[in-house]
This record gives C-alpha cells, sequence and structure tokens, in this order.
C-alpha cells in the first residue's frame, strides 16, 4: 500500500461522524394535525389557552436539521390559521434558543401555552422543561426520546408504522394538563 492512502485511511478512522440531530419518525404534516387533536383532550385547555393557542417552536439555528423541523412546523400552522381550536385561534412562533433567561422572556412577553420542541435540542432539555413546569406550558414534540426525558406529548411509531400518541403523565401533570382517559387509553403513557 502506499504510504499516502496509509495517511488516508488513518484520517479517515480518525474523523467523528458529525452527531446526527435526533430522529422524527413522522413528517410535520403528519404531526401538527395531530399535537392539535390531542391538546384538546386536555381537560384544562380553555384555561391554559384563553384567547389564542400560540405555539412556540423552540429549534437550534445552528442545527440544520431543527431549523428545517422549526420551518416545517411554522408552515403547517400557517396553514392551519383559519381554524380554530375550542374556538381558540392558532398562532405560530419561532424561538431560537440561546438560553434560558432570554427564552423565557420570550415566551411570557408573547404570551406562548405550547412549546414545539424541535430535534436538537436535547442538550437543553433541562432548563426547558424547568421552564414548562414553571409557567405551566405543555410541550410537545416529534422526538419519541424526548418525551421519555420530560415533554409532555409526543408522536412515536407503532410496530405497524402507525403513529404513536405518547404521554409523559408526571411532565403533563406539572406543566397543568389533565388529559382525558379516552385519550390515555388509547396513548402509550410514559410515568
Amino acid at each position: 500500500m502506499r504510504p499516502g492512502a496509509v495517511i488516508g485511511l488513518l484520517l479517515a478512522a480518525l474523523v467523528v461522524p458529525a452527531a446526527r440531530t435526533e430522529p422524527m419518525p413522522f413528517p410535520v404534516d403528519v404531526q401538527v394535525p395531530l399535537l392539535l387533536k390531542i391538546l384538546t383532550y386536555d381537560r384544562l385547555f380553555e384555561a391554559k389557552a384563553r384567547s389564542a393557542l400560540t405555539i412556540g417552536v423552540v429549534f437550534v439555528a445552528a442545527d440544520p436539521e431543527s431549523v428545517q423541523a422549526k420551518d416545517d412546523i411554522l408552515r403547517a400552522l400557517q396553514a392551519m390559521s383559519d381554524r380554530t381550536i375550542k374556538n381558540v385561534p392558532i398562532k405560530g412562533l419561532a424561538l431560537e434558543y440561546r438560553d434560558a433567561v432570554s427564552l423565557e422572556k420570550t415566551v411570557r412577553t408573547n404570551s406562548i401555552n405550547v412549546l414545539y420542541i424541535a430535534p436538537g435540542n436535547a442538550a437543553v432539555l433541562s432548563p426547558l422543561l424547568r421552564l414548562s413546569h414553571t409557567r405551566g406550558i405543555t410541550t410537545a414534540t416529534g422526538v419519541p426520546e424526548y418525551v421519555q426525558k420530560g415533554v409532555a406529548i409526543g408522536i412515536g411509531i407503532r410496530p405497524d408504522r402507525k403513529p404513536d400518541i405518547l404521554i409523559n403523565l408526571p411532565s403533563s401533570r406539572q406543566e397543568g394538563s389533565e388529559f382525558d382517559a379516552s385519550l390515555l387509553r388509547i396513548a402509550t403513557v410514559v410515568k
């Protein structure tokens, strides 16, 4: 083997592949209508939503997959802007995660009542969940592993490749949600 080829192989072995953003098993056009329907099963929805359902989409600007998920979610919410849920209008807002303090200020200023946590936020789940639990903000995601780590609502995938509603019961309660038993019977509940 030529010396150049050996060096190339050694360099290739040393290169660590870039960490991939956490996968979402379903595209946004499947997730958004399902997540909005799930919210209607929260007995405290009207009290939490008040005059508008304002969904803040938390993303990481340095992560292209996170940015793409944010763009897709906002596009899907915009397409549904003429609809309401229990007579409450739906709005979406991009929330770039920089730090917990600025995010909390933005959440408070914009009356955010749902945080959709896009892929790429694994490293900041703890401060996001602290904020949601403190302020009574429902968390949702298309990343199943985030539900295992404390996000209240998620969309996973069943063995038959159909969507699986994921509910983290302790987190949803800490966020001030009370989901109807009929939803919990068909969901995968994390305790």
